[in-house]
């Protein structure tokens, strides 16, 4: 059972206001209203937000207006974090603090912390999100509107609260919320509070005070006519049903959650529901059924999966329109700007011969100047030419490089099989409070070469960093490159090097970092991200499987999938440790296996051992 953080966003159509066909797309009223709608709307759907706001920010960057500017950078962080992309989101939370100034509006300070606050809760850093709202919610003023701030910052307080065990102060803060939002109104707030207070209960193993606060905010939904809530409302009591084992009524309830989840148009839950019935059904024996069910959630999140999709290339194409656009204005710039040249020379030839000859050698002298000028002007448009395509090539992987040079743009493109590999550093984030910022970033500026150079010689392509993250993917964009095998030496070229400058490091008494890796094989979607500064991303389930890998895994070793060991397992110089079935966050329970070098198993001889009890250790 999860808590529900506040992020003021929920999935449902943001209406944004029209643009008469005579009022340029900038103007300053057309973005006042849009902005009034994203401000006073707590229904946002991210990427149309995204979208929408793009353009905002090019208005009010445009007239300088650096209240606007924070304001919709906290709009922007949000659905960022709702769509997985917070490097982005921690980026625009950044923006909008550091935009604020005195004589802006006080709650477009208060919108930035609470950005802030629900990235840092996707983070799972909870003292920072406690830190953050604490210091928010001093600065509140009870005549502040709307109400819906406070209530944001109360809520993921509260659950930062509960992850660090502070359960009593959790349990106030939800109460809090609760009370102030049935005296305002606030149906959407009752809703989300008694939710947090249920899962709060469940987690706590009081199953019948959850039973009883899941009902309330079940009447609540009904008594609101909102399917998506009551469709949750069924699904977490059938999370207590089962929890009871009374699988039977727990099924009964999904099915009610499954018909207004259907009603709500809500893809991503009937999917999630139809793979809880499913479980269900196994552990009641009923195969035929359970069978149904998951071809039933299969069938769903393709289709989510494809809707996404469809959403993604639609953004995509309407950047590259724009910017399509913009290059034929330029252009016809450029002709204009020709054609009153050459009448201009024109003009000047007939009076060439109304002057004297000293005249003539002036105007001579004075083209000759130009003609210097426009020779040094085109050599220096030639390197700023050379200068940016060696940026782009050294941004992108080489043939979406090349593709938007030919093109204007890169299409999106889907590979039914690319292995994943993650790596982050072990206690990070505490190291960041008690080593010097210099050192500390010298040392991940260090390792990080290392890595390009690894993944580059293995023919690996870099995605990109997150923190102390590191993200490469091998199969993609040429799926000659990179496959299975290299990637996870890659890995282990990795592993090494860690090891190695661990020993040097610490015989001198510096600072060094322990490493997990990941690695997961399945189909991916890649592409293009963004229009102003061009970014090359992946997308799809095999990127969060690799994740899990990382997560999951062991420092000074790399975790491999059951797909990845299947693809590899016949590799001579390679030994494999089953880890058997391990549970995954957000995953289930999924085989794993440790990946090494034939001649390093004597390094782990006595994990390999523990490990053949339980499944055979298999060697190449």
């Amino acid at each position: 059972m999860k808590f529900v953080p506040h992020a003021l966003a929920m999935a449902c159509l943001l209406p944004v206001p029209a643009v008469h066909a005579d009022a340029p797309v900038h103007s300053v009223a057309w973005a006042d209203s849009v902005l009034a709608v994203l401000r006073d709307n707590v229904g946002r759907e991210p990427l149309s937000t995204i979208s929408t706001t793009d353009v905002l920010l090019d208005a009010f960057s445009h007239r300088r207006d650096r209240c606007a500017v924070a304001e919709v950078n906290g709009i922007r962080s949000t659905s960022f974090a709702d769509l997985g992309s917070l490097d982005s989101a921690m980026a625009c939370a950044h923006r909008a603090l550091v935009n604020f100034m005195p004589g802006c509006d006080s709650l477009v300070l208060i919108r930035g912390h609470v950005a802030m606050s629900y990235l840092y809760l996707k983070l799972e850093e909870f003292a920072r999100v406690d830190s953050i709202c604490g210091k928010a919610l001093a600065m509140w003023n009870p005549k502040w509107q709307p109400s819906v701030l406070r209530n944001a910052l109360l809520t993921n307080k509260a659950i930062a609260q509960a992850r660090q065990g502070d359960l009593d102060g959790a349990e106030q803060g939800f109460r809090t919320i609760l009370s102030l939002a049935k005296a305002e109104d606030s149906q959407q707030d009752v809703y989300d509070a008694m939710l947090n207070l249920g899962a709060m209960k469940d987690y706590q193993g009081q199953l019948d005070s959850a039973e009883h606060f899941f009902k309330e905010s079940l009447g609540n939904a009904i008594g609101n006519r909102k399917m998506g809530r009551i469709a949750r409302s069924y699904t977490n009591l059938a999370a207590i049903a089962k929890e009871r084992g009374d699988h039977a009524r727990a099924n009964k309830l999904l099915l009610s959650a499954l018909l207004y989840a259907d009603s709500a148009k809500d893809l991503s839950l009937q999917a999630s529901l139809h793979g809880i019935l499913a479980e269900n059904y196994r552990t009641l024996g009923n195969l035929d059924m359970a069978f149904q069910e998951a071809m039933l959630r299969y069938d769903l999140k393709d289709s989510v999966l494809n809707r996404e999709k469809m959403r993604t290339l639609a953004e995509m194409q309407a950047r590259f329109e724009t910017v399509r656009q913009d290059k034929e204005i330029n252009e016809l710039r450029a002709e204009k700007l020709s054609a009153e040249l050459e009448r201009t020379k024109v003009k000047r030839t007939r009076n060439i011969f109304l002057f004297i000859t000293l005249t003539v050698l002036g105007v001579a002298l004075g083209l000759v100047g130009r003609l210097r000028f426009i020779n040094r002007m085109s050599r220096a448009m030639k390197r700023e030419k050379t200068i940016s395509e060696e940026l782009l090539h050294n941004i992108l992987p080489e043939e979406v490089a090349d593709e938007i040079k030919r093109q204007g743009h890169a299409a999106v493109h889907e590979y039914k099989s690319a292995t994943i590999l993650f790596t982050d550093f072990r206690n990070f984030t505490e190291l960041t409070g008690k080593v010097d910022a210099a050192v500390l970033v010298g040392e991940l500026d260090h390792c990080f070469k290392a890595f390009d150079g690894i993944v580059e010689a293995h023919g690996v392509e870099k995605i990109k960093t997150i923190g102390d993250a590191y993200m490469a993917a091998g199969g993609l964009p040429d799926v000659l490159k990179g496959d299975p095998l290299h990637t996870v030496l890659a890995a282990l070229d990795m592993q090494d090097f860690m090891r190695e400058n661990q020993l040097q490091r610490a015989s001198a008494g510096h600072l060094y970092f322990e490493m997990r890796a990941g690695l997961h094989t399945g189909p991916v979607i890649a592409g293009i991200v963004g229009v102003k500064k061009y970014a090359y991303d992946i997308w799809g389930d095999t990127v969060n499987v690799a994740n899990r890998m990382e997560t999951n895994g062991e420092v000074g070793r790399v975790n491999i999938s059951q797909s990845t060991y299947e693809r590899i397992k016949d590799v001579p110089g390679l030994r494999f440790t089953a880890r058997g079935a391990v549970e995954a966050k957000a995953a289930g329970m999924m085989e794993m296996d440790f990946g090494e070098r034939a001649r390093a198993c004597a390094m782990h001889g006595k994990r390999a051992i523990s490990a053949a009890l339980v499944r055979p250790v298999r060697a190449s």
